[in-house]
């Protein structure tokens, strides 16, 4: 059966090369004192959204002086955030199980991705699990992580419960590998990740 891509990356921000975003301390004020913390678990976020206030993350020493502002950015560890120049490149049907939510960034409009649902694409018998003591390690939990291309629903963007936080894309038509690469959006990295 042919498919629709022929390789799946993980999809990275590197902390030394790029600044990071975070929510603004108003924003977790507001999401403490409301019991609201915001989780980009795999549930839809949609309905209940409010543009997020963010802005950089800027650590004060002198080696992250250098930094670049990225097209694309992390925002903590649980998600990307686009940029209003890259942002219409994913705002009219990028992928069915995204959601792009709005982010005020020093009055600018960007916008997080919020994956919704679970791609079932890790092959337990192809893939070796990082075992440190008897347990699963919580770091790097795979020493080797291997998908099975067929499982893939959403090559454009997409997560797999058992890989935690991480995103993966394909080099699909569309997807956000192929857009990234087409357009020279600068602040991601991929990583090929074995398929079968």
């Amino acid at each position: 059966m042919p498919y629709k891509f022929n390789k799946v990356y993980s999809v990275s921000v590197e902390p030394d090369d790029f600044l990071l975003l975070n929510e603004t301390g108003f924003e977790q004020t507001i999401q403490l004192t409301e019991g609201q913390l915001l989780m980009f678990d795999g549930m839809s976020m949609r309905d209940n959204w409010r543009a997020l206030g963010v802005d950089w993350l800027v650590d004060p020493s002198i080696a992250h002086q250098n930094l670049k502002k990225p097209d694309i950015a992390g925002l903590g560890a649980s998600t990307i955030v686009v940029s209003p120049k890259y942002s219409p490149l994913f705002l009219n049907g990028f992928s069915k199980n995204v959601e792009l939510l709005e982010c005020n960034l020093e009055g600018e409009k960007w916008f997080a991705f919020n994956v919704v649902g679970f791609d079932k694409a890790l092959s337990e018998e192809h893939s070796i699990r990082n075992i440190k003591n008897g347990k699963p390690s919580r770091i790097r939990k795979f020493k080797k992580m291997v998908f099975e291309k067929s499982a893939i629903e959403n090559p454009e963007l997409f997560r797999v419960r058992e890989a935690g936080l991480r995103y993966f894309t394909t080099d699909a038509t569309n997807s956000l590998y192929s857009i990234v690469q087409e357009h020279g959006i600068k602040g991601l990295y991929f990583h090929e990740i074995e398929t079968i």
